[in-house]
């Protein structure tokens, strides 16, 4: 039936793979109290999430999205903390959040300070995270 109608899958959805929509939360800033720095410098947080696509039948209704409310909520939590022990705990932790929600699939989150050398504007870590990965 060289001439079937029928559309077929293409690219993910062809292949098996779950679709995915990515999310961009850029320059969450907050100021935090980390150990060894004096003050609650600002730090910024980036991410960027793979979430799973509902499929075709995706409602144009606000509640059937993932709400960047509840991520920037997350964060105001986190960073509010007493002192956190390190830019690499506060990257750890963002992703564990926003992992917390089951529809996000992976999360890539950007975290810096401005940095103490003169010569350099901030200092930072990236980390990748996925669901169901132990790293």
């Amino acid at each position: 039936m060289a001439n079937d109608p029928v559309s077929r899958p293409t690219g993910a959805a062809a292949s098996g793979a779950a679709a995915t929509y990515t999310i961009l939360l850029r320059d969450f800033t907050a100021g935090v109290s980390v150990a060894g720095r004096l003050g609650r410098p600002t730090v910024h947080i980036s991410l960027e999430l793979k979430v799973s696509h509902p499929g075709s039948s995706f409602p144009d209704d606000i509640t059937a999205v993932m709400s960047y409310e509840d991520i920037v909520e997350d964060l105001r939590r986190l960073c509010a903390q007493d002192e956190v022990p390190g830019l690499d705990y506060l990257a750890d932790q963002s992703a564990a959040l926003c992992l917390a929600h089951p529809e996000v699939r992976q999360v890539r989150v950007d975290v810096e300070l401005p940095s103490l050398l003169p010569d350099t504007a901030g200092a930072g870590v990236t980390i990748t995270r996925h669901r169901g990965a132990d790293n």
